[in-house]
């Protein structure tokens, strides 16, 4: 088993917001090459989109990075995006699917994905609309995995979620994910570890450890954050957290060794308060790299 290790740039959301900006912490501080960006940081607006892949390409250039995927951020994350109530609303969000994976083949990255959509109350509660817009969400992801495999990618992402309206178990998410064929990339799973405390689950639905021993296979990336089981935290890996929380690099690694995974990106997603100092993010950041470098290194999957 190789093991990757890389960042996602949700930590330089309104801090360090250019690509020029935020490079030189991942190649110099964090030392880090692998990198997941963040739609948090980019305008997908007609006329800005070739401008923001220019400056993406260039920085990682520069600084010897490799831009590996692209992730839905906070913004999208509060939208229904491809659940939405309205038909139109479903649609804006497809064409705005559309619109990321083509900016991300235009990267030459692999994959995108993430947040996909979230039920609203009266659609979860009636049981002929849920199982309607399911299957709606099913048949627009399947469109979505062709255009992906026309923009050069090589899966399509669905993330698992907190909350209960949203992709939240084990059995939602095997629902949406496909193998792919040779018109269509398969749908993968990005698997985060702080989203294992969905209100009215119970069981393995609340363990990552069976999470990642149940589907570390399926998943393109495990999103790394530090939390416990009460909430989606997004904690750094400092001593401090690390205490507090439940993720443990050892345990993570067996788990993926026991479900057969060959070859993953591990993807740091800390997402620090606004409010917090801006040294100490950086801080937090570089001990989150260093715990789990040492990890990987002395457990000897680390990938180069």
């Amino acid at each position: 088993m190789r093991l990757r290790l890389g960042i996602n740039t949700c930590f330089a959301v309104k801090r360090w917001p250019r690509p020029a900006d935020w490079a030189p912490i991942v190649a110099d501080r964090f030392k880090l090459r692998l990198v997941e960006h963040s739609f948090d940081l980019v305008d997908l607006t007609a006329g800005a989109a070739e401008s923001e892949a220019q400056a993406l390409l260039d920085a990682a250039s520069t600084h010897g990075l490799t831009l590996n995927s692209t992730f839905t951020g906070l913004a999208a994350y509060s939208s229904n995006m491809l659940l939405g109530v309205e038909p139109s609303g479903r649609a804006a969000a497809a064409a705005w699917f559309r619109t990321a994976i083509a900016f991300t083949g235009s990267l030459g990255a692999t994959a995108t994905g993430g947040h996909v959509g979230a039920f609203s109350v009266p659609d979860w509660r009636s049981d002929s609309r849920r199982t309607e817009r399911w299957g709606e969400l099913r048949t627009v992801l399947l469109e979505l995995t062709e255009d992906a495999h026309d923009h050069g990618l090589k899966a399509l992402m669905v993330e698992n979620l907190a909350a209960a309206r949203e992709p939240s178990t084990m059995a939602m998410i095997r629902e949406l994910l496909t193998d792919g064929d040779a018109t269509h990339v398969p749908i993968r799973l990005a698997l985060d570890l702080g989203h294992m405390c969905v209100t009215g689950t119970s069981g393995e639905d609340r363990d990552p450890y069976a999470w990642l021993g149940q589907l570390g296979a399926s998943a393109f990336e495990i999103q790394l954050q530090q939390s416990d089981e009460s909430g989606d935290h997004h904690w750094p890996f400092t001593p401090e957290f690390n205490r507090a929380g439940r993720i443990d690099a050892d345990r993570v690694i067996d788990a993926l060794g026991e479900s057969g995974a060959q070859e993953l990106a591990l993807i740091l997603e800390v997402i620090p308060p606004f409010e917090q100092d801006d040294d100490a993010v950086l801080d937090g950041l570089a001990a989150s790299v260093d715990y789990w470098s040492e990890a990987l290194s002395r457990r000897g999957v680390l990938a180069p």
